[in-house]
C-alpha cells in the first residue's frame, strides 16, 4: 500500500466525459459568458472558461464520496484563444477537510503541464493517488486566458 494508504493498479475515469458526475458537483471560481464550469468535461463541445478578471482561477468536481483519485487528462479548447500551460492539484480528504495539493515523490506540490495541441488529451498521473472527496484544478501559468476540459482518473471504492 502507498504512503497515502491509496491503491488504484488501474485507473479508471471517473465520469466527468461519460456524466456519472452530475452538473450540480462540478463548480468553478468563476465562468465566463457561455462557458460555465459544467462545460468543463473532456471531449465537451465547449468547455470551461474562467472569467477574465479572475487571478485565481480554479475548476473544482465533488466526488461525493471518498474516491482513490490517480490523475487528471486535460485538453484545450479548440475554438478558445486561451492556453493553460501548467496547473495545480488540490484536494479534501473530506467535505470539512482543508485542501493539501498533490505533491511529487519529494513532497513538493506537483505542477503538471497541459499540452498545447488543440483537441489533444494529455494524461498526467499522480506520483502516489490520492484518496479524495473534492478535486480542484488550479491553473497557475496561462497565455491569453483560462480554459480546459477535464477528466479524472481513479478507483471507486466499493
Amino acid at each position: 500500500m502507498s504512503r497515502t494508504g491509496a491503491e488504484c493498479s488501474s485507473p479508471q475515469p471517473l465520469g466527468m466525459e461519460d456524466g456519472t458526475i452530475k452538473d450540480d458537483r462540478i463548480t468553478a471560481s468563476s465562468g465566463y459568458d457561455n462557458y460555465p464550469a459544467t462545460d468543463g468535461r473532456l471531449n465537451n463541445n465547449n468547455g470551461w472558461i474562467a472569467g477574465s478578471e479572475d487571478a485565481n482561477p480554479w475548476i473544482e468536481v465533488d466526488l461525493d464520496e471518498p474516491t482513490v483519485v490517480s490523475g487528471v487528462i486535460t485538453q484545450r479548447l479548440a475554438s478558445y484563444f486561451g492556453l493553460v500551460k501548467k496547473y495545480k492539484v488540490s484536494y479534501k480528504k473530506q467535505p470539512s477537510s482543508d485542501y493539501e495539493h498533490v505533491t511529487d515523490g519529494n513532497g513538493n506540490i506537483k505542477v503538471f503541464i497541459v499540452n498545447t495541441d488543440y483537441n489533444i488529451p494529455v494524461t498526467n498521473l499522480f506520483d502516489e493517488s490520492v484518496v479524495a472527496t473534492v478535486v480542484r484544478i488550479e491553473p497557475t501559468e496561462w497565455n491569453g486566458g483560462v480554459g480546459l476540459q477535464l477528466e479524472l482518473l481513479g478507483c471507486r471504492r466499493d
